[in-house]
């Protein structure tokens, strides 16, 4: 058992039922190192190495990355966090959580179709112009940014309460896929892990720390993303909201975050100037040239264009004729306004 690594053990202790974040962080500050530290809580039997061993080719096979606190690869992000986990789980490419500024984009499980498309064209901007989207691929808004960042530019970074080889939920398992594959998926749970209700405020600020700037697209009061705000808020964090109206329950929080100072998000521009602001290089996206618009379309958005005509057509038609959610068509649609395919006529959409 020597030969294994001590992710390894970090891995085989975060599964274990009575091992919490706090706990794991006492574990692996230890003098004696992780390998002392599971034989002494497990008594070092040989079924309890051949755990470990069990355990740690399950995330090789996996692709998973594990990521200890002191590791060079470790983000920088998480360094300043107070509590910053002992080891994180990375499924996709871990250099993603430092190569971009980033911005979450978070938001209420239940949006309007205002706040549904308003995210999924933030993120599609925002990626465009080399930003990376931060988020929790939850349904909803989180849904709506990661459809909309994913392939517009930027890796996107999705951030998750339980483990990252099961998506939850499993609606957004093909978006999963696709975040895995541009950008990273990153958790303190390994594979296996419980998506457990007191881990999503837990994963909130660890959405804060990996976020030069967070902004709230739709939120009830006192919702979910507060956890989120305040996280950043602690952070010294930049926070923007989206206004919206004052008769819609899903803007409450927004406007309520914007009447306690959060500056307001009208377009990508207000974000990148906070942005910029706050030292971030932020470079300008580049138009594609006249002679390569449309070409080496992935294969959803080429089927999407297919469908648009030269007459504006409706969102709710779009969504009968292309048979996808409303979140994925937004997203498409966006990624195919950043390659200049489509444009937008008030909630109507035309082939360009």
């Amino acid at each position: 058992m020597s030969e294994l690594p001590d992710e390894a053990y970090a891995v085989a202790l975060a599964l274990l039922p009575k091992v919490g974040p706090a706990t794991l962080r006492e574990l692996t500050a230890g003098e004696h190192g992780l390998p002392d530290a599971w034989a002494r809580i497990t008594g070092a039997t040989d079924e309890a190495r051949e755990d470990v061993e069990r355990h740690w080719r399950r995330h090789c096979d996996l692709g998973i990355t594990v990521l200890l606190q002191g590791d060079a690869r470790y983000p920088e992000r998480l360094c300043d966090l107070p509590f910053a986990p002992a080891v994180v789980f990375c499924r996709g490419n871990p250099a993603a959580l430092s190569s971009h500024p980033t911005v979450a984009l978070v938001g209420t499980r239940s949006p309007t179709r205002y706040g549904i498309g308003v995210a999924a064209q933030l993120a599609a901007d925002l990626s465009a112009a080399q930003v990376s989207i931060v988020s929790g691929l939850a349904l909803g808004i989180d849904g709506a940014a990661h459809e909309g960042a994913c392939g517009a530019g930027a890796p996107p970074i999705a951030v998750v309460a339980g483990g990252v080889d099961e998506p939850y939920p499993r609606r957004h398992a093909r978006l999963w896929q696709r975040v895995s594959e541009l950008g990273v998926v990153v958790s303190e749970s390994p594979a296996g892990g419980r998506t457990e209700k007191w881990r999503f405020p837990v994963r909130n600020r660890l959405m804060a720390a990996l976020s030069d700037v967070v902004v709230v697209v739709e939120s009830r009061h006192h919702g979910g993303s507060r956890h989120t705000v305040d996280a950043a808020m602690m952070l010294g964090k930049g926070v923007g909201a989206v206004p919206g109206s004052i008769r819609s329950v899903a803007s409450e929080g927004t406007n309520a975050l914007m009447a306690e100072g959060a500056f307001p998000v009208c377009s990508a521009t207000d974000v990148l100037v906070a942005l910029s602001l706050r030292g971030a290089h932020v470079p300008i996206p580049k138009k594609p040239a006249a002679g390569e618009v449309g070409k080496d379309l992935p294969p959803s958005e080429k089927a999407l264009f297919d469908v648009l005509t030269f007459e504006p057509t409706s969102l709710d038609e779009l969504v009968r004729i292309s048979g996808l959610d409303f979140a994925e068509l937004c997203g498409g649609l966006e990624r195919l306004a950043q390659a200049g395919l489509a444009r937008d006529l008030g909630g109507w959409w035309e082939r360009v």
